[in-house]
């Protein structure tokens, strides 16, 4: 096995690690496969529904960026969350919670049986800002799973889900805000 192939899994690893440990600070036992098969981990929300999580290590697949994603196959539904782990340094830094509906839209559609990109930094820009500025209000929002019924009806809305986790980045955030009149006058 080659360096690169060890590095490659041993980031995988530390991604899932990392995640798990998260969970598990907010409350969330994560039950993890004998055979994982697109799955990294089931948990179980308060109310008892199984959510699917698949866990990816940021640049893992060749280290293009530290918010690049890659997946191989991939079928959205509204229990299945996609967790990019971002890396810094060589450490974990944080989470993006994607339900697999945004991944999906967001993702290249690269010819078939090629893996599926969510490059965060450098991938498909919507009107002209990136999708890390784009989908800011998916970083380290892990009330998606801890909270997933409260959330559960917007997972088939990825517009509205996008657009409400938008407002709550920039609530917690503190950044001023202009009013729509200010903006409207020009400022």
């Amino acid at each position: 096995m080659s360096s690169r192939t060890v590095d490659k899994r041993l980031a995988g690893e530390r991604g899932e690690l990392y995640v798990f440990g998260e969970l598990l600070k907010r409350g969330v036992i994560s039950y993890i496969p004998l055979v994982k098969e697109g799955v990294d981990a089931l948990v179980r929300s308060a109310a008892g529904a199984m959510i699917e999580i698949q866990v990816q290590a940021a640049g893992s697949a060749g280290g293009k960026s530290p918010r690049w994603f890659q997946m191989g196959h991939l079928e959205p539904r509204k229990n299945f969350i996609i967790i990019g782990v971002e890396f810094e340094g060589g450490d974990p830094k944080c989470a993006w919670i994607f339900p697999s509906i945004i991944f999906d839209k967001y993702a290249n559609n690269p010819p078939k049986g090629s893996p599926r990109d969510l490059d965060l930094d450098s991938g498909i820009r919507k009107y002209g800002i990136p999708l890390k500025d784009v989908l800011c209000g998916f970083r380290d929002r892990w009330e998606l799973i801890v909270d997933f019924e409260r959330f559960e009806g917007l997972m088939q809305s990825p517009d509205d889900l996008e657009d409400i986790l938008t407002m709550r980045e920039a609530e917690e955030s503190g950044d001023e805000a202009i009013s729509l009149k200010d903006y409207e006058r020009g400022g």
